[in-house]
Formats: C-alpha cells, structure tokens, sequence
C-alpha cells in the first residue's frame, strides 16, 4: 500500500522544522553564557587585548536561557510529530507537532500544518 503524499511531506517538513528549532534553541540558550565567559577571559588572561562591551544583566541571560529551553521543547515536539506524519499515524499528535513546527519553523510548519489538515482522512483511527 502507497502513502498519502500529504502526510509524508508534512513529517519531513515537521522535521526538518524541529531540528531547526532544537539547534536555534540551543544557539539561544547557550550563546549568553559563552559570551560571559569570553567577557572574563581579559581577567584571566590580560594579554588577549581590549576591553570587551559589558554584558546585559543576569535576568536576560537567564530569560535567553529560559526561551531557549522552550524552543528546544516545541523542536522536539514537532520532530515527534513529524515521525507520526510520516508514519500516518496519531492524527492528533501530528496536529500538535506541526503546531509546534509552526513556532520554531514558520514557513517549513506552515505548510506541515496545511498539509496535516488537509490530509486528516489518510490518518488511521489510534
């Protein structure tokens, strides 16, 4: 038995929507505490050359943190979703993984949503 094209492409745009939610998620939570680190190697190591800007405060390294940890979540949620897509099954949690894909991905979840819609019928009953 043939798949339904519909759901197929929707799993790998989820996919391809997650990962690059979860490596933009990571870039984010990440990239704050890499640029402390970088402010205070002038302590360690004076040699290195000028003086670096300031940082901004704890609360936005830690809200960077926080939407980071979120977009992760949501990544990982739209790449299950697009395993369930792919596999045409789970109507439900494929609708909830290209949700998720629309946040992390735009355009890639955009169409994964437009995709699972339309699709509903090709879904077996979990």
């Amino acid at each position: 038995m043939e798949k339904p094209w519909m759901p197929v492409t929707a799993g790998i745009l989820d996919i391809v929507s997650g990962a690059f939610g979860v490596v933009m998620g990571l870039f984010m939570a990440l990239h704050l505490h890499a640029a402390r680190a970088i402010q205070a190697a002038p302590k360690f190591a004076p040699n290195l050359g000028g003086t670096l800007p300031q940082m901004p405060s704890i609360f936005f390294t830690g809200m960077g943190l926080a939407m980071g940890i979120a977009l992760i979540a949501l990544g990982a949620l739209a790449i299950v979703g697009g395993v369930y897509a792919l596999k045409v099954k789970a109507w439900g949690l494929a609708l909830a993984g290209a949700i998720a894909g629309v946040m992390t991905g735009r355009l890639l979840g955009l169409l994964a949503l437009i995709f699972i819609v339309l699709g509903r019928k090709d879904f077996q009953k979990s």
